[in-house]
């Protein structure tokens, strides 16, 4: 059973896992704004930067299925505190690096830490919180997640504007030494656990080889001389996918209860949460370079214009996710589709001819989608989970990370075919070329938000809560 809090320890441990995943989506999208000045000190070119932001969702995707089962056997506290350490260290290492093949290693290190993190978030609401405060709860997992998304690009950009791109990592060593004794005394230890339940290391290995394997098919077929290698390891990608299913079918103690994707449902409402998360992340890393190459403004001007779908997510999230809870999650879910569908139609009608006020109205349409998705998408994939309600709490973030890492890569991808800039140094993109690569990107974009707004639309509501 649940072990419930009285009402200040509730309000402080709720305050540690909206920070906890604050801190993951703040990592997840700060590099964005800084990518042409990483790029340019490297000498590399758009969709090479890219696994910059690509590497750390792609491990953080990878590895958060595992951590979650290991913090449902061993104890959310624990994992949540090694998250945080691993964190923190990695944060060191990415801030030092000398190289880019370093800094690529470094990032890997510090999303093992931002898995621990993610995995166990949400779960400390299940496991701590009573039934009647649980979608509160998770909302503020996925408010947290979805601000710190959009806070990143702002704070990047101060941070890149004044100081150097090395800090946007080097924050997170103050934050990470007071956040970790914070949350030791906040969490609860929980019910005993069973220490000797042993992982399904086989069925963990699969998963991470083939969201890696699916995830670099995608991101190098834009390169015309690696056309094969991409079709190979897309190919590779789908069978081991299958040898992941197989494994979890026969496994006794299986990593993840595939039995929850039968319901088609429950499969299209993650589907759901992973596009989301695929075109916010993939135009989050297009639209800084859009701002610095296309409207000649700052790091820190461009920053501060991707705030507006932060302070537009903060302000209507909360009170839209307990409209939900009262009206029901459909209607919003499908307005979470329309209103990004509008916000980067703009952005593709007005490549040519942006200005400020339309460029502000989309994103604030993004932060209005953003606002839609938190509290009642998440909570409609838990409603609709039946017993798993624990892992498919974790499988909310899962969902993100996953449409992270596929969505930058393939935002890259597609720019960099209509954009005919295969192997360019960014320093070196021309006006027109990125805008001949941004607009119909941004198109196809359009195209998957109307697909979430229809999924949506079938969906029904679960009537068991």
């Amino acid at each position: 059973m649940a072990q419930l809090l009285d009402r200040r320890h509730t309000a402080m441990m709720l305050a540690v896992v909206f920070f906890a995943t604050f801190m993951d989506g703040v990592d997840g999208s700060i590099v964005n704004v800084a990518l042409p000045n990483i790029g340019a000190d490297f000498g590399i070119d758009t969709a090479t930067v890219s696994w910059t932001s690509i590497i750390y969702m792609m491990v953080l995707a990878g590895t958060l299925v595992a951590f979650a089962r290991v913090a449902a056997d061993k104890g959310v506290r624990k994992v949540m505190a090694g998250g945080l350490l691993v964190f923190t260290i990695g944060s060191l290492m990415c801030g030092l690096s000398p190289s880019f093949s370093i800094l690529i290693a470094s990032r890997a290190v510090q999303a093992v830490g931002a898995g621990m993190m993610a995995a166990t978030g949400p779960m400390c609401c299940t496991e701590h919180l009573p039934p009647e405060k649980l979608g509160f709860g998770l909302s503020i997992v996925t408010i947290g997640a979805s601000v710190g998304f959009a806070v990143g690009p702002a704070l990047g950009g101060a941070i890149v504007e004044f100081v150097s791109w090395h800090w946007i990592f080097l924050i997170n060593i103050p934050l990470g030494a007071v956040a970790i004794p914070l949350m030791l005394k906040a969490v609860p230890p929980g019910s005993k656990k069973n220490d000797s339940v042993k992982l399904d290391v086989l069925g963990t290995v699969l998963l991470f080889a083939s969201i890696t394997l699916v995830t670099f098919a995608i991101e190098v077929l834009s390169y015309s001389e690696l056309r094969v290698v991409s079709a190979v390891s897309a190919i590779a990608g789908i069978i081991v996918l299958v040898l992941f299913v197989r494994t979890e079918k026969s496994c006794s103690a299986p990593l993840l209860n595939l039995g929850m994707f039968r319901d088609w449902q429950f499969t299209s409402i993650f589907l759901c949460l992973m596009m989301v998360n695929m075109i916010f992340m993939g135009m989050l890393y297009l639209l800084p370079f859009y701002g610095e190459i296309c409207l000649d403004m700052s790091s820190a001007t461009v920053g501060l214009f991707l705030l507006i779908s932060a302070v537009v997510t903060a302000v209507f999230g909360m009170p839209v996710a307990k409209l939900s809870d009262v009206k029901g999650r459909k209607a919003i879910c499908v307005m979470a589709g329309l209103f990004a569908a509008a916000g980067f139609f703009l952005q593709a009608f007005f490549t040519r001819d942006m200005n400020p006020p339309i460029l502000v109205v989309s994103l604030v349409l993004m932060g209005l989608s953003w606002a839609c998705v938190g509290g009642p998408m998440a909570s409609r994939l838990v409603e609709h989970a039946g017993e798993e309600r624990d892992m498919a709490s974790s499988l909310t973030n899962e969902a993100y990370y996953i449409g992270g890492a596929i969505g930058t890569a393939m935002v890259a991808m597609l720019f960099t075919v209509f954009s005919a800039t295969d192997g360019i140094d960014i320093q070196n993109v021309s006006s027109s070329a990125f805008m001949d690569g941004f607009a119909p990107t941004a198109y196809i974009v359009v195209g998957i938000s109307l697909l979430i707004a229809f999924l949506s639309l079938i969906v029904k509501d679960s009537k068991k809560e």
